[in-house]
């Protein structure tokens, strides 16, 4: 059994909106009690206060305070976790040397939510097409949703968890089902072996030339979002209108985000069900796209430029694709190879000769000193990690074999990822896909 996640949109009504919300501000205080005890516990006694110790509370606080008792002990269970999970993170990133980021109290406006983690105090009835009824407590006082959304897994797949969050003043459920391994398959439509680049001005350029274009969601509602932002600036902060107009900037940014997160699953679906064998690259957004500011004593140069880089490069959404990519290529049965990107250097190598080619950012075209060959720079990207996804095994770099040329050995770098699964092994990748790379190399050549 498998553990796949799907997401439906709640409509509740005027009797019932109320609800969830008051169940939300008593989750909201019940983490911030519990936030306030480790605080104190630790200044004046100098002790430390474990999950366990806080959940042995939960009987006194539902005799105290009855309101507690119609959330259920598993939801406020997982509500003090959520806490003890903050602080674990908090210690890891302290022993790490990284910024710690202590746990903060939490307003209920700013609480996202709660989660009942195993199938008591809810059920969820599907109702055929998209269409469900989520029913959460028992007996008279039990409350029955409407839902809209529907998953790819049939009657086999078993609820086991589900986490309610608010969004904009709308309420979505995130369902954990259980799914047997043979209902997650994808069917694949074709066998093509494929090197993909993921870039800013064309979202993904392929070995053979074609191209996704970048739909850049974000550029075209940046003036309506700028006019918004301008009209508030000009409210007075707290008002009815600041509210009002700050409620539309977020149904804005959700829309950008769900036209996002759309474009991605289905690009993503379509290269996972045509290809055996998908390479590309290694990357790192938030890297790529940190500032450019500098310091008072070194300032950085070209800031806005890099500004609106920046913008672009998180606009694109690669920090989903990458994980949309895994999860879906084991699901269909493609090889998925990860190249380490600062190691094979994609963008400066010659897919010819192996040969580095240095080029700025400004150059888009690949033009070789050494052999002369010609391509467009993304496309040469392309198939430099197609070349670098034939061979990945028993060698400090990565695809000597297939290459005219092996790569030096470099101390302290990682192999490039390579995700196989049974119904494809490395050898079967030795085939159509280089072949056409060396004609095509040969012809321009």
């Amino acid at each position: 059994m498998k553990r796949r996640k799907v997401t439906l949109k709640l409509y509740p009504n005027a009797a019932q909106m109320a609800q969830p919300e008051a169940w939300t501000r008593l989750h909201c205080e019940l983490y911030n009690a519990a936030l306030e005890e480790r605080i104190d516990a630790w200044h004046k006694a100098g002790k430390s206060i474990s999950y366990f110790d806080q959940q042995n509370v939960l009987p006194q606080i539902k005799a105290d305070r009855p309101e507690f008792i119609a959330l259920g002990s598993h939801a406020l269970q997982q509500t003090l976790r959520r806490l003890d999970l903050a602080f674990q993170s908090f210690f890891r990133r302290v022993k790490a040397g990284q910024t710690p980021g202590f746990s903060r109290f939490k307003s209920s406006m700013r609480f996202s939510g709660f989660a009942y983690p195993d199938p008591a105090g809810w059920k969820l009835m599907q109702h055929g097409g998209s269409g469900a009824t989520l029913r959460i407590g028992s007996g008279p006082s039990a409350m029955s949703i409407r839902a809209r959304g529907q998953h790819r897994f049939g009657a086999d797949a078993k609820p086991n968890d589900i986490t309610l969050t608010r969004s904009n003043d709308q309420w979505f459920v995130s369902v954990t089902l259980r799914v047997p391994e043979e209902a997650c398959a994808r069917q694949r439509t074709d066998c093509m072996r494929r090197g993909v680049d993921f870039g800013v001005t064309d979202w993904a350029t392929f070995d053979d030339g074609q191209i996704i274009a970048n739909p850049r969601w974000l550029r075209e509602e940046l003036p309506r979002l700028a006019a918004l932002q301008r009209q508030r600036a000009r409210k007075k902060k707290g008002s009815l209108r600041f509210k009002r107009l700050g409620r539309r900037i977020a149904q804005l940014h959700d829309r950008i985000s769900n036209l996002r997160r759309d474009f991605v699953h289905k690009e993503t679906t379509r290269m996972v069900r045509q290809c055996a064998v998908l390479a590309t690259e290694q990357l790192a957004p938030k890297t790529m796209s940190r500032s450019a500011k500098g310091t008072v004593d070194a300032p950085g140069r070209r800031v806005r430029q890099k500004a609106g880089l920046n913008r672009e490069i998180l606009s694109a959404g690669f920090g989903m694709a990458h994980p949309m990519l895994a999860y879906k290529a084991e699901e269909a049965g493609t090889r998925l190879h990860l190249s380490n990107t600062r190691q094979l250097k994609p963008s400066q190598r010659c897919a010819a000769c192996w040969e580095l080619a240095p080029k700025t950012l400004a150059q888009r075209v690949h033009v070789c000193p050494h052999c002369g060959h010609t391509a467009p720079r993304d496309r040469n990207s392309a198939m430099v990690v197609l070349i670098d996804a034939h061979n990945t095994q028993d060698t400090p770099g990565t695809g000597v074999a297939a290459r005219p040329k092996p790569l030096p050995w470099q101390r302290g770098k990682s192999k490039s990822v390579t995700r196989e699964t049974p119904t494809t092994t490395a050898q079967d990748a030795m085939d159509a896909s280089l072949l056409r790379a060396g004609q095509w190399i040969g012809h321009k050549a």
